[in-house]
């Protein structure tokens, strides 16, 4: 067994152990607790079941405690995408990206078309709105938005499928800030392979202020996830 695989496995044991991401239990909105799969009889229900449910939930709506992020906003491509960098240790493969490094080892067993399966159910889920968790200046957010993020995201934000750029409508507000620091402290984006990724650290270092980033992140929470 190499290094890296045995950080994998402590990474995920440490996980386990303080996050409890081995419960198949989740809570709903009501308050009640399921581990009841939305749609049991997907091809990519097993996979979700073992590899996503315990911490991005039945509804995939995610759950910051545990920094996973809602799913059912993002494109198909792009997670199946994320999938596999995650597998082949382009993401996730920073000593410092602890989360990363816990999606690299739940991705290592994922063949490609585990993976198509797998997005397949995530596409198939309800697109719900994460609720906004950050208080910013959203005309400050929409400007910066538009001026910086636009070109490659789009003005709606909705992503751009030419330049393979994902859309950030739909994600959680604090995940947008959680990446986007990673990006700037090079714990995402560093990898050869990562071209998308490469792209962002480059970009990155334009906004070093928390407040203007909390209020894109703020603004990004108002728009629809849908045309």
């Amino acid at each position: 067994m190499n290094n890296k695989t045995t950080r994998w496995m402590a990474l995920i044991a440490v996980a386990l152990t303080l996050w409890g991401c081995g419960e198949p239990k989740n809570t709903t909105h009501s308050g009640q607790t399921s581990d009841a799969l939305i749609n049991p009889q997907h091809a990519g229900a097993g996979d979700y079941a073992a590899q996503c449910l315990s911490c991005h939930g039945t509804q995939g709506l995610g759950q910051e405690a545990l920094q996973a992020p809602a799913l059912t906003s993002l494109d198909p491509v792009y997670i199946a995408r994320q999938l596999r960098h995650f597998r082949d240790g382009v993401r996730g493969a920073h000593p410092e990206d602890t989360h990363g490094s816990i999606m690299a080892a739940s991705s290592a067993g994922l063949s490609d078309a585990s993976i198509a399966d797998l997005t397949g159910y995530i596409d198939a889920l309800p697109n719900v709105l994460p609720a906004a968790t950050i208080k910013g200046d959203v005309a400050q957010g929409k400007d910066y938005h538009l001026n910086l993020c636009s070109a490659c995201h789009g003005s709606n934000a909705l992503g751009n499928v030419a330049l393979e750029a994902p859309a950030l409508a739909g994600l959680n507000d604090w995940y947008v800030l959680a990446q986007y620091e990673k990006f700037r402290g090079g714990l995402r984006g560093a990898h050869a392979d990562d071209r998308w990724g490469v792209q962002m650290v480059r970009l990155a270092p334009a906004i070093t202020d928390t407040d203007i980033l909390e209020s894109i992140a703020a603004y990004l929470a108002t728009l629809p996830s849908e045309a």
